[in-house]
């Protein structure tokens, strides 16, 4: 605010030295070299400042005073509940949401703000008009519905109702497909992740799952919140091949409450298990066996003979079969190669690469073993490979092969014969049965080198020095087979058939060693002699009683009578 100066101006009507008066609060200040009239200025600022900020204080409480009672009189009109309301989804059409409370008449209600068109009124009511849905709803948590209020002579009001729609379990979760395929190698390491299937609830609730089968899996579920599937134990191409899995997920815990809905998906998982090149070429047959969580096969090796300075046309006989070596990766069957290695210095055999068939390049001159180291690689991959000996045995040819006494033979077993029993050479002895094969390369027949086998039965073995013997019982009447007698030094063998005839035990007559009718002939003739013979004797008898004594004659009755009983008694038999 600006200071104002009163200034009082006067005439002067003789020269007098100039003077000027201030009016300084009411004050006169001489001020020297004045002109020859009167300023006074009057500086009243202060209360000027003073009375107006006494009025515009005035002003402003005279309208908030205004205000207040419009806004109290708006208030007393129409009220709603200063809570948020809740209400559950899928609910019933025209359910009561709120109660506008009036407290005069002719009071107008307008809904201004409507979310989702989903409210209307009915008088006093706030209501729903449709179903609601918490997972199609923006923002299900705060539904504002704005109400006007309006009466004449009042200033109209807008009340806001919140609603806050519940999120219930009315959505069964979903897999993104019914069927998965899954890839894995066999090495992958135990706990490896082999995916991730998770399923999607509309309801955004917890989501638990499961999976089967649940026992010796070979996968398992990282937990039942996260179906992060795993790799639970070691995998083998060889074993398996293809792993079915069935995904089971739940929105609720397991069991459910039993006040609380629940929903279930399940998808099928088919793990697909990889054979990836990590074994090398295994020699056939071999031994498997497993070696941590390596598995291996061990060849035994390969035997076989040749004549001394004789060149063998063909490829070798080899026992227990010619050189072969398969991928140890069952499915890949990759291409494999032969080398020998070791052995053959003196270049006598060579090998064919592709089959493995070992031929002569020339005769061998020096008798004894030769062994030879054969490597089997893949073609493919050089690192993988794997080797075998093969002994060949270098011999005297043999002249004559073992020969048996005779071509067929004939033994006997009784029925009730157990194992280890020996079959007997006849019927009415107990001394076992026993082949023999002669060999006359020898002196005197016996070659030392010559085993015995037994071809086509079950029923019996051989031992080394030609005996028979039982393995099992014998159910059948008889049995036929066929002894071999091999020189192992040359593989050089004979053979002689054998037939078995089974007896019953001893005491028990056959049923096919009965009486015959020439014999049941010659009793019944022997039976007639004995009775005619009888006959004359009591004949005799029965005379020189009646001789003797009359009374004899009851007596010779009662012989007769007993004579006819004794014949009849005969015929009858």
């Amino acid at each position: 605010m600006k200071s104002q100066t009163l200034r009082l101006e006067s005439t002067p009507t003789h020269q007098l030295t100039q003077s000027v008066l201030y009016v300084k609060k009411y004050q006169l200040v001489p001020r020297p070299h004045s002109p020859p009239y009167l300023f006074v200025f009057v500086r009243y600022w202060d209360m000027e400042r003073k009375y107006s900020r006494k009025s515009v204080k005035f002003a402003f409480s005279c309208m908030l005073a205004f205000f207040l009672h419009k806004l109290c009189l708006g208030q007393k009109i129409c009220s709603v509940p200063s809570e948020p309301v809740t209400l559950k989804e899928n609910n019933t059409i025209d359910i009561v949401v709120a109660y506008i409370n009036t407290t005069t008449k002719d009071v107008t209600l307008t809904l201004i703000e409507n979310p989702e068109d989903a409210f209307d009124l009915k008088g006093s009511f706030l209501i729903v008009k449709k179903r609601l849905d918490f997972e199609k709803l923006l923002n299900p948590e705060e539904l504002a519905v704005q109400i006007r209020c309006n009466k004449t002579g009042f200033k109209s009001i807008t009340l806001t109702v919140l609603v806050q729609v519940e999120n219930i379990n009315d959505n069964p979760p979903s897999f993104a497909h019914s069927e998965y395929e899954l890839d894995v190698n066999e090495l992958t390491p135990i706990n490896t992740s082999v995916g991730l299937i998770e399923a999607k609830d509309d309801d955004s609730g917890v989501l638990y799952y499961t999976m089967e089968p649940n026992v010796n899996m070979y996968f398992r579920l990282e937990s039942m919140y996260k179906p992060n599937i795993l790799v639970n134990k070691t995998l083998d191409y060889d074993v398996v091949q293809q792993v079915t899995l069935t995904l089971y997920v739940q929105d609720t815990p397991s069991p459910p409450p039993p006040d609380q809905l629940s929903f279930t998906a399940t998808a099928t998982v088919r793990v697909n298990i990889k054979d990836i090149d990590n074994r090398p070429p295994w020699f056939q047959p071999c031994i498997r066996t497993i070696l941590g969580t390596a598995k291996i096969c061990l060849s035994l090796g390969y035997k076989g003979r040749v004549n001394l300075t004789e060149k063998q046309e063909g490829p070798l006989q080899l026992q227990p079969g010619p050189i072969y070596a398969r991928d140890g990766d069952k499915s890949r069957n990759e291409e494999i190669t032969y080398k020998i290695v070791r052995g053959n210095e003196d270049s006598i055999f060579q090998i064919d690469e592709t089959t493995g068939n070992i031929t002569m390049l020339k005769p061998a001159d020096i008798a004894g073993p030769i062994s030879l180291t054969v490597l089997a690689s893949q073609v493919s991959n050089r690192d993988q490979f794997a080797s075998t000996s093969v002994n060949i045995e270098v011999m005297k040819k043999s002249r004559n092969p073992p020969k048996f006494e005779r071509e067929r033979y004939e033994a006997y077993v009784y029925s009730n014969s157990g194992p280890e029993n020996m079959v007997l050479r006849d019927r009415t002895s107990n001394r076992p049965f026993r082949v023999r094969a002669r060999d006359d390369d020898f002196a005197n027949g016996i070659n030392p080198d010559i085993r015995y086998e037994v071809q086509y039965s079950s029923y019996v073995n051989i031992t080394t020095d030609g005996f028979v013997l039982l393995k099992k019982a014998v159910r059948t009447d008889s049995f036929a087979l066929q002894v071999r007698a091999v020189d192992v030094s040359t593989g050089e063998s004979g053979t002689a058939a054998l037939s078995v005839v089974v007896l019953p035990p001893v005491g028990v007559q056959s049923p096919s060693e009965g009486y015959r009718a020439g014999d049941m002939a010659l009793l019944g003739f022997v039976m007639a002699a004995l009775l005619v013979l009888c006959l004359i004797v009591i004949g005799y008898l029965i005379s020189r009683l009646k001789k003797e004594n009359p009374d004899t004659l009851k007596l010779s009755e009662v012989s007769n009578f007993s004579s006819k009983l004794l014949f009849r008694s005969m015929l009858a038999a």
